[in-house]
C-alpha cells in the first residue's frame, strides 16, 4: 500500500473524528442552557461521525489493505461525508426541537436520506474495488 493511501485515510479519520468531537461539545453547551431538558437525539448525535465516518476510515488505514485505500475513491469519500452531515444535522435538529417541546413529521427525511447517502457510498466502494481487483485480470 502506498503511504499516500495511508495518509488519505487517516487525514479522513481524524477529520471525522474531530468533528466528533465538536459534535459532542456543541451538544453538551446546548443542553447546558436547555434548563435540564435532555434529548438522546443531542447527547449521542456525536456517535454518527464517529462511528460512520472516523472508526471505518482508521480502521482501513490502520490494516493497510491495499483494496481498502484502494477503495477511497472520491465519489464514495463524498458521498459518505455527505450521509454522516446528514444523519448528524437531522440527530441535532430533532434533539433541538425535543428539547423544545415540539415535534415534526418532516424529521423522518433526515434518517432516510443519510442511509441511502450511506448506502450509495457503500455501493461507490464496492464497485470501486471491483473494478480495482479485475483490472489485473483484463491485462494478463
Amino acid at each position: 500500500m502506498y503511504t499516500s493511501d495511508t495518509d488519505r485515510l487517516k487525514c479522513r479519520g481524524l477529520y471525522y473524528l474531530i468533528a466528533s468531537m465538536t459534535v459532542a461539545a456543541a451538544g453538551g453547551v446546548y443542553e447546558s442552557f436547555s434548563h435540564g431538558v435532555r434529548s438522546n437525539y443531542m447527547i449521542f448525535a456525536f456517535l454518527i461521525p464517529l462511528l460512520a465516518g472516523a472508526v471505518p476510515n482508521l480502521l482501513a488505514a490502520l490494516a493497510g489493505n491495499k483494496k481498502r485505500a484502494d477503495r477511497g475513491s472520491t465519489a464514495a469519500a463524498g458521498l459518505q461525508l455527505a450521509g454522516v452531515a446528514t444523519l448528524t444535522a437531522g440527530s441535532l435538529l430533532n434533539g433541538a426541537l425535543e428539547i423544545y417541546g415540539t415535534t415534526n413529521r418532516l424529521m423522518t427525511a433526515y434518517p432516510v436520506m443519510g442511509l441511502a447517502l450511506l448506502a450509495a457510498a457503500l455501493a461507490a466502494y464496492a464497485l470501486r474495488g471491483r473494478r480495482v481487483s479485475a483490472a489485473p485480470s483484463e491485462q494478463g
